[in-house]
């Protein structure tokens, strides 16, 4: 692209409309690009399982390890599986975001479908607000194909203003452990 990375056409952009959506001026514009960087930086590098991740305004979310379970509604050729996720609402403001978790499997990153399965108390969200430092933990289950069981990524946004960020491990029974 003219010798530019497409990275830093990325921030111009994500900064342009962040200024915009913000309200920012011409004079304060300028610290939106620092904070895109840092959101872009911890976006290179992906979670394990178990980790925990943190976006520059304190809201931290951590992953925890797949559980594969019996869905009230399976699907031919795919494993139900689960995600603890916690948000940790770090900063002076309470959260009222809304959490978007999506899962993609495999080498060719197969969007998986989410399940809403009341009975198993999985899909249900985080309701309400989150006040500052209180956490709220919810249960998240998508249908992998199970020959893609192996490679599981994971992406959870915390509103729709922010960067999503992965964390990316096999499930259980696929990586040859407990």
């Amino acid at each position: 692209m003219n010798g530019i990375s497409r990275s830093a056409v990325a921030r111009g952009v994500v900064a342009a409309v962040a200024a915009c959506l913000l309200g920012a001026s011409a004079g304060t514009a300028t610290a939106v690009p620092a904070r895109v960087d840092a959101v872009i930086a911890a976006r290179d590098e992906a979670g394990a399982w178990g980790d925990t991740m943190k976006w520059d305004d304190g809201l931290t979310v951590t992953v925890f390890p797949p559980e594969e379970f019996t869905s009230s509604y399976p699907q031919e050729g795919a494993q139900a599986v689960k995600w603890r996720i916690t948000i940790t609402n770090g900063s002076d403001d309470p959260y009222r975001g809304s959490l978007t978790v999506n899962v993609k499997a495999g080498d060719e990153g197969v969007q998986c479908e989410q399940i809403f399965d009341s009975a198993n108390h999985v899909g249900g969200g985080i309701d309400g607000s989150i006040s500052p430092g209180s956490s709220g933990t919810a249960e998240f289950g998508f249908d992998v194909p199970r020959a893609q069981l192996a490679k599981v990524d994971l992406e959870v946004s915390p509103s729709w203003s922010h960067e999503g960020l992965h964390w990316v491990g096999p499930v259980n029974s696929q990586a040859g452990s407990s």
